[in-house]
């Protein structure tokens, strides 16, 4: 369990937040991130400040002060990228599942319970699907032939993976997802990726190892513009995703199989206890 800042409480899952000039937008996440922390006490939430471009970091360290038991915040002075970043925090969290999305938590904090109780449920991992036909989406009508564009080409490029590497999921790059830590144990020493690639080389891993991937449909409030740039990083993920593909292949899968197997055979790594009642 983790124990934010010296805190003696324990908690069920982290929220994990990469988190890369935020500045302008913080003191909202904050102010949404109290409200669902109240909400739910077996939460706690991990800022990952990943450098120092605008004064985020400075700011963050007031708007939490009456809530150091339960949020903590980490940073580091380079812009590593964020796959660095969700690596740095994944595995920095103590919880038995870590839960990530975006600081601008265009995924409503309250839609991160749906991927918590997959992983309740059995899932090593758990991911937002917004092409479920039961998914919901708010935007503006100005953003909609720029979204539109973006999801043509997230839909192909879903397929494109799905061909190449051993994902089966139709929403790779949705930004909301969890993981069981003992999944993470397994998995997070393969994982490379600085960059956006992370989300596609966590999936790859856990499929390789066979590990159980549940999708759930989602409500998400689009936001433009995005930090992705659809050509610039579009080449950048092909790329990576040949050079992974090639990876697994000249490497022995069938031992991140056994491992994963063996894992799994053993007594559960957390046992339950109780989560401390929220303050009056």
């Amino acid at each position: 369990m983790m124990h934010p800042q010296g805190s003696s409480r324990s908690f069920e899952c982290t929220l994990v937040l990469p988190t890369y000039k935020a500045a302008d937008f913080i003191e909202s996440t904050v102010s949404r991130l109290r409200r669902f922390l109240r909400e739910h006490p077996d939460w706690c939430v991990l800022f990952v400040c990943d450098g120092h471009p605008d004064d985020t970091a400075k700011k963050l360290v007031p708007l939490v002060q009456d809530l150091q038991d339960q949020v903590q915040i980490d940073a580091y002075d380079v812009n590593r990228g964020k796959g660095y970043a969700l690596r740095h925090g994944l595995s920095m969290a103590r919880t038995p599942y870590r839960v990530y999305t975006d600081v601008d938590l265009a995924y409503d904090p309250d839609e991160a319970i749906k991927i918590l109780r997959l992983l309740e449920s059995g899932a090593d991992l758990a991911v937002a699907n917004r092409a479920s036909p039961e998914s919901l989406f708010w935007m503006s009508p100005r953003d909609f032939p720029t979204i539109y564009r973006r999801h043509l080409m997230s839909r192909t490029f879903n397929w494109w993976l799905r061909q190449m590497l051993p994902i089966n999921i139709l929403d790779t790059q949705a930004g909301l997802k969890g993981i069981s830590a003992r999944a993470w144990e397994v998995l997070g020493p393969k994982i490379t990726t600085d960059g956006f690639f992370f989300d596609v080389e966590l999936l790859a891993w856990a499929g390789a190892a066979r590990m159980r991937i549940d999708e759930t449909p989602i409500f998400v409030k689009y936001i433009d513009p995005t930090t992705v740039r659809m050509m610039r990083d579009g080449w950048s993920m092909i790329r990576a995703t040949l050079k992974l593909r090639q990876k697994m292949r000249t490497e022995v899968t069938a031992a991140l199989i056994r491992q994963w197997r063996e894992e799994i055979s053993r007594q559960p790594v957390v046992e339950e206890r109780p989560v401390a009642s929220q303050p009056n």
